[in-house]
Formats: C-alpha cells, sequence, structure tokens
C-alpha cells in the first residue's frame, strides 16, 4: 500500500488544551540565536493575537518549541500551528536575508548589487514582508535585521530556517477523575516552563513562560 504525505489525521475536542512540540529541520539549533528566539515570541504574540488561542505555557529550547495552548472555536490547533510556524520561518529567513524562494543569502558584501538588493528587501518587507500588518499588527523586522546585520556582518552563519514537517501534540485528557486531569495538567505544565533544565541549559534560562507572564493565561481547573 502506498504512503501518503501527512495521512494522519487529527481529532479536535472543544475546550480542550493542547502540549505541542514543534521541532525545527534535523533538529536543527537554530534557536541558540537569541535573535531569532525574541523574534519567535514576537510571532507567537501576534499569533495569539489573531488566532484567539488561549496560551498557558511556552518555552524555547535550541531545536524545539514546547506550547500548552487552548484553541477558540474558529481556529482549531492545526491552523494555529500552521500559521505560527510559516510566520516565524518566513521572518527568521528574512532578518538572515533569505529570499521566499532562494536559499543564497542576501549579505553578500557591501557592493552597489548587495545595496540595491537591500532597498529591494526593505521595499518587500514594507508591503509583503509582515503579513500580520493586514491586520493592524507589526513586527519591526528592520530593528530585528539590522541586529542580526551587526552581529554577523556578511557571515551568516546559518542555512535557511527550516521547520520538521507537522508536529506533535498531546490532549490534557479530561476524566471523571478529577486528580487524573490534574495531574496530567500539572505534569505536561512542568515539563514545558522547565524544558530547559532537561536539556542543561542555565537556572535562569530567559526564554521560558515563567519570564513572560503577560502572555499567559489562568487556567480553571
Amino acid at each position: 500500500m502506498p504512503s501518503h504525505k501527512n495521512s494522519f489525521k487529527r481529532i479536535y475536542f472543544s475546550g480542550a488544551v493542547y502540549y505541542v512540540v514543534i521541532k525545527t529541520k534535523n533538529n536543527y539549533p537554530y534557536f541558540k540565536e537569541k535573535i531569532f528566539c525574541d523574534l519567535f515570541i514576537e510571532n507567537l504574540k501576534i499569533c495569539k493575537q489573531l488566532k484567539g488561542f488561549k496560551l498557558f505555557a511556552f518555552s524555547i529550547i535550541y531545536d524545539h518549541i514546547n506550547l500548552m495552548i487552548e484553541p477558540n472555536n474558529q481556529f482549531n490547533i492545526s491552523k494555529i500551528i500552521k500559521s505560527l510556524k510559516e510566520n516565524a520561518a518566513r521572518n527568521i529567513n528574512i532578518i538572515m536575508g533569505y529570499t521566499l524562494k532562494q536559499n543564497s543569502p542576501l549579505f553578500v558584501g557591501e557592493t552597489t548589487s548587495f545595496r540595491l538588493r537591500r532597498m529591494r528587501m526593505r521595499l518587500f518587507n514594507l508591503f509583503k514582508g509582515n503579513f500580520e500588518d493586514f491586520y493592524g499588527n507589526k513586527i519591526n523586522i528592520e530593528l530585528y535585521k539590522d541586529c542580526f546585520f551587526e552581529k554577523f556582518g556578511d557571515q551568516n552563519p546559518y542555512s535557511k530556517f527550516k521547520w520538521q514537517i507537522s508536529f506533535y501534540d498531546h490532549y490534557i485528557r479530561f476524566h471523571d477523575n478529577h486528580l487524573k486531569k490534574e495531574k496530567d495538567w500539572d505534569y505536561h505544565y512542568d515539563y514545558t516552563v522547565y524544558n530547559h533544565l532537561k536539556h542543561g541549559l542555565p537556572d535562569n534560562w530567559k526564554y521560558t513562560s515563567l519570564n513572560y507572564p503577560e502572555l499567559i493565561d489562568l487556567i480553571e481547573k
């Protein structure tokens, strides 16, 4: 029997809370770069506003993201993660100087052609680089791009950003036994917010929801 790409079908539950893991392609550690981490959080913030989901916890590790999300009735978990991944990848690649269709970076030296490409890229960003702008939200891509270029110049060490296809999700079970639900919730919450410790990152790791209370919703257990 032939295999079919993305043949896995998800089951959606109204009012469900999902633990989600999204990974970079080939587990590449893009998120060692703090500029990418900060930009991802900006995208997460805007995605939350646009898609109207509740966010209970998150953490950014070098090669993956952990999230705890409750979708609303309009956008299911697949639509939320698709939007988040697409916009984050697009914006990360823009600040690295990659076009949307090519793998060669635009930061190749202070030549006339380089400056012209940079100018075209700036115009592109104004009109197309931030699709969130159509909804009245904006990420200052130019600021992130300038920070990245100031740090690396024309020596960009990263290949074009790509996510692993699809994502892992776990539905926080609603049992008749309230204690079982609480145990499932507590396990995944602690696993998410303290995931940096499991991976040997410092105790004061910045990119956990414990440091972003303004982004987090309160759970009604």
